[in-house]
């Protein structure tokens, strides 16, 4: 923003979000998505790609391998999900200790 000396105010105005809403983005306080990011990126004359990681390493894999690993990857995420909730219940019940 500082390179394209732009505020947040006239930000907002050229994306069409809040002043608040980009604010929170900047801050932290709000996730940044696809949408949000592109607007954001085009507003300030950066060019943003977003590609997948699984479509960008496996572009010629038969559709049921991309569909197993889909599955994988599925898989993996609730376990790590999983592991997060077992380290916060045990960060909890050793607290006192």
């Amino acid at each position: 923003m500082k390179k394209a000396d732009i505020t947040k105010q006239q930000l907002a105005e050229s994306t069409g979000y809040s002043y608040q809403y980009i604010y929170d983005l900047l801050n932290g306080r709000r996730r940044w998505n696809e949408e949000s990011l592109e607007k954001v990126c085009h507003s300030i004359g950066l060019e943003v790609n977003v590609v997948s990681s699984v479509s960008a390493q496996t572009p010629n894999l038969p559709e049921h391998t991309s569909e197993r690993l889909r599955e994988v990857l599925a898989e993996n995420k609730r376990l790590c999900e999983e592991v997060g909730n077992l380290k916060t219940a045990i960060k909890a019940l050793t607290k006192g200790w």
